[in-house]
């Protein structure tokens, strides 16, 4: 029983019922591939077979489309068993092969025959009509031979007069463009159409399979999958019964597998009879993304009407799964035919693909796309152009794509070609954009496989800094290359220019071996100034140097401070968040107390992070801008700066969270801030720098300080000490620990300790002489030692920065000067302790930079460099007042005025008090 065709059934009832009539008929049935059409179609000859009609019966095969009236013969096969009924043209032409001359259409001899066997067909059937009805049933237009076709064609156009039905089945989608096909659609009498099923015929199609209790999910399922069609739904029931998915269990998640495995085995038997559609959908797989209608037509090997035809067989032969689109209709079979692919096949198919996209123009991704799925790259130019995919993919900032690239050529290059090695090295340079940590293996592989000394040299030379640091192996590869490119000649400029790169890394990854730190300044000497025009590689090996040098502290700073601001005047503070300058140039300036040497520098590398978008580079840069405001005392700004810093960094890698740290930590340290250093120690996370190392170890004595535990307070400090100690890193500048100890082995009673480290502290600071340090130093021994030579030793640590160094180290001076000379009733220890006081308050409130509304002697002094105390003094002076009147406003030193004065003519650019008032923008207001 056909469920749901009534309709159609109707209509091929009234077609046989007119077959004796003589009038002739032709009836179309019409549907998707398997939707009902044959069946249809059977039942037309069955109810015309009852009714004593003669029914003869053929369909098209695809694979016998080129065999010359094949579907004529089998109409008229069961007429055999009566030769004379055969007429002689057609039996002459079923004698004829293929491809002989006999059987060609443009041959002379094919034409006689066609002709003669359309005659004889028509008096066959026509004298066949006269005895009984005949019914002819053709399935599947879109599979008949043309010589068929015509026959058909023939035999339509004369059916008038005949007792003769003509049945034929035409599928959508397939043969829509065939010219004979559509002459006989257009000559039908009678159209029948057979449509999907109902949900409701459905369940009640898979009802009569599984019987009257099938869920409803069961059967909705079936339809989903199979969309209706009536031989897709008696497929799968069937295979669903055989393997057992019905009842009692209703497996419904393994229906929908054995539902998509069917509709795979449909797609592939329609390519086996569509070799257009094969060909167009082999082409549209491999091509992928870059699958234009031009290259699919060339891939294929067909013609653009054929590509047409072939989406439109695969839209109608092979349904889109339920709401489906065409792009993902097309991208799954693809999937299919990918995976019906052999590797062979698949291999050469890619090959071809890869071949005819460089030879129209594409470009190097899209050409090499294809090369990832060759079971093996074939010669030197697949290799080139996955190198060429690479560069293209790093520029258009996709390393992940270069990454795959490199490594699928990598899979091929024998291990001893020099190929390897560069691939390798491109590798490890795409790796560091994604931070991997397997970048610096492949470094290492890439130099190890490097014939020429110099192009290994030149690989190790640009590992980056950070991964020769952390990585001892490669810091083994460094010096191992250094000691075999040997000292080079005066004139071999590459040779200096690598050697300077590789000492500098082998130097950055030995910061805290003694004996390079101790080296530092001696090798800084042999270099001497720094020339006009140094290359990268030697301001590179500098920047090592002066951080090493400061951070032992056995070089006159004022040495380092110069040459600091040599390898500033020549860095592009653009390039500065890529290299070394901006991690060690900033804290060399903090320790040589010549903070505005970098501020104008970093300034522009704040700006060029900012037009990137770059956070992390901008959290860096605001910590520098803190640390060296910290330099010049200016704690609150310097708290700021960390704290935004902090947050522009949250999210952020471990290294781009130092500087953050170290300016808060610092700053906690300053104040004595014991709820700001609880912020800054993370114990989830151990610090890997010795500088946060260092960092942690004061603030934790801190803590246990303000606790009252003086014993644990002062074992952070020594063990502070001896790590830095053991690494060559003494300069008091870079970690107070010495002045935290001798204050608390004070408190503890051991004084005698408390001097010594006092005493060594001091000498260090007087080895490294920058102001700010030697201040402390002296300031230190002043607490300890008592009496009139205490006193002395306070003002002297006054005077040490009464015009440069740290402000906030002089208010620390000041107030600890004015509560020495309160307790030998000294009238001058109130003035002291106020301005010390004074100074503490404005240096802690001050919160941000000079704006647009600042007053103009103000943003004039900014921008020449005056320091907030030179500032206080030049305004006072271009007012009128004499140096003593402004020493007693401001409550300090005749000389310390002078001073500042001389600083400011010599900043300004004048020579005397007469041209101060305009230099400050004061005399439009006075």
């Amino acid at each position: 029983m056909l469920l749901e065709r009534e309709q159609e059934l109707t209509v091929l009832d009234k077609a046989v019922s007119h077959a004796p009539s003589g009038t002739g008929a032709l009836v179309l049935v019409e549907g998707g591939v398997g939707a009902g059409t044959t069946a249809l179609l059977n039942r037309l000859a069955d109810r015309a077979a009852a009714a004593g009609a003669l029914v003869l019966r053929s369909s098209g095969i695809p694979g016998e489309r080129a065999v010359p009236f094949g579907v004529l013969r089998q109409l008229v096969l069961p007429l055999l068993a009566e030769r004379h009924l055969l007429p002689p043209p057609l039996a002459a032409a079923s004698a004829v092969a293929p491809g002989t001359s006999h059987a060609n259409p443009g041959g002379e001899t094919g034409a006689a025959v066609r002709a003669d066997t359309l005659h004889w067909m028509h008096i066959l059937f026509a004298g066949l009509s006269a005895e009984r009805p005949v019914v002819l049933a053709v399935d599947d237009l879109a599979w008949v031979d043309n010589a068929s076709l015509e026959a058909l064609v023939h035999l339509a156009a004369r059916l008038d007069g005949l007792g003769l039905l003509l049945a034929v089945v035409r599928k959508d989608g397939l043969g829509a463009h065939d010219a004979l096909i559509s002459e006989i659609a257009a000559a039908a009498t009678h159209r029948v159409r057979a449509h999907a099923l109902s949900r409701c015929a459905t369940a009640t199609l898979v009802a009569r399979h599984f019987g009257a209790d099938c869920p409803d999910e069961f059967s909705r399922t079936c339809h989903d999958l199979t969309g209706g069609r009536p031989k897709d739904l008696m497929v799968l029931c069937d295979r669903a019964r055989l393997r057992r998915l019905g009842a009692p269990h209703w497996h419904t998640s393994r229906l929908r597998e054995l539902g998509e495995s069917l509709r795979r085995e449909r797609l592939l038997l329609l390519l086996r009879r569509e070799p257009a559609l094969d060909s167009f959908l082999k082409a549209t797989a491999v091509l992928a993304d870059h699958a234009t209608d031009d290259v699919v037509a060339r891939l294929a090997g067909l013609s653009r009407q054929q590509c047409e035809h072939a989406r439109e067989v695969l839209t109608h032969a092979w349904h889109p799964a339920h709401g489906q689109g065409e792009a993902a209709h097309t991208r799954e079979a693809c999937a299919v035919v990918l995976q019906a692919m052999g590797d062979g096949e698949s291999s050469r198919r890619h090959r071809e693909a890869s071949a005819l996209l460089d030879a129209s123009g594409a470009g190097p991704e899209e050409v090499a796309v294809p090369l990832l799925h060759v079971d093996r790259l074939g010669d030197e130019w697949e290799i080139h152009q996955l190198r060429a995919a690479a560069a293209a993919a790093r520029r258009r900032g996709a390393p992940e794509a270069a990454v795959r690239y490199l490594s699928r050529a990598l899979v091929d290059v024998p291990a001893s070609s020099h190929v390897r090695a560069e691939l390798l090295y491109e590798l490890g340079v795409t790796e560091l954009d994604l931070k991997s940590p397997v970048a610096g293996r492949h470094f290492v592989q890439a130099a190890r496989l490097m014939p020429r000394i110099l192009r290994r040299a030149e690989v190790v030379s640009s590992i980056p800094m950070d991964i020769v640091r952390s990585d001892p192996q490669i810091a083994d590869l460094v010096r191992e290359t250094a000691v075999a490119l040997g000292t080079p000649r005066e004139d071999d400029r590459q040779g200096r220019y690598l050697a300077m790169r590789l000492e500098a890394r082998a130097r950055y990854a030995g910061l805290e071996d003694p004996g390079l730190v101790t080296s530092a300044a001696r090798r800084l000497q042999e270099l001497g100034e720094q020339p006009y025009g140094a290359s990268a590689a030697e301001r590179e090996l500098r920047t090592v140097l002066l951080f090493t040098a400061a951070m032992c502290g056995q070089t006159d700073h004022g040495t380092v401070a110069r040459m600091a601001r040599q390898v500033l005047d020549e860095e592009p503070a653009h390039a500065s968040p890529s290299g070394l300058a901006l991690e060690m140039l900033p804290p060399v300036l903090y320790c040589t107390d010549t903070p505005h040497t970098a501020m104008s520098w970093l300034d522009a590398a704040r700006l060029h992070a900012a037009q990137e978008g770059n956070r992390s580079t901008l959290a860096r840069v605001e910590a520098l801008r803190g640390l060296l405001q910290l330099a010049g005392g200016e704690v609150g700004l310097a708290r700021e700066r960390g704290v935004r810093a902090l947050a522009l960094a949250e999210g952020a890698t471990y290294k781009d969270r130092v500087q953050p740290t170290v300016v808060l930590g610092r700053v906690a340290l300053e104040l004595d801030d014991c709820e700001l250093a609880g912020r800054v120690l993370d114990p989830t996370e151990p610090p890997a720098d010795l500088r946060l190392f260092a960092l942690h170890g004061v603030l934790n004595g801190l803590l246990a300080e303000a606790q009252g535990n003086l014993p644990a307070a002062l074992a952070h400090y020594l063990d502070c000490g001896r790590v830095l100690e053991r690494a060559g890193w003494v300069n008091p500048a870079a970690a107070p620990w010495q002045v935290r100890a001798a204050l608390v082995q004070h408190r503890l009673g051991r004084t005698a300790q408390a001097l010594a480290t006092a005493r060594t502290h001091h000498e260090r600071a007087l080895a490294w002489g920058a102001p700010s340090t030697l201040s402390r130093a002296l300031r230190l021994l002043g607490i300890l030692t008592g009496g009139a030579a205490g006193i002395e030793l306070l003002r002297q640590a006054v005077d040490t920065v009464e015009t440069e160094g740290s402000r906030l180290e002089l208010a620390h001076g000041l107030t600890e000067l004015g509560r020495r000379l309160q307790q030998v009733s000294n009238p001058a220890g109130d003035r002291m302790l106020r301005r010390g006081r004074q100074l503490v308050t404005e240096l802690l409130n001050a919160r941000a930079d000079a704006g647009p509304g600042t007053p103009p002697r103000h943003a004039r002094a900014l921008a020449a460099g005056l320091t907030p105390a030179e500032t206080r003094v030049a305004e006072r002076a271009a007012r009128g007042l004499s140096n003593r009147e402004i020493a007693e406003e401001l409550e300090t030193s005749l000389r310390a005025v002078e001073r500042h004065l001389t600083s400011s003519y010599r900043k300004f650019c004048i020579t005397g008090r007469e041209q101060l008032a305009q230099a400050m923008g004061m005399d439009d207001s006075l």
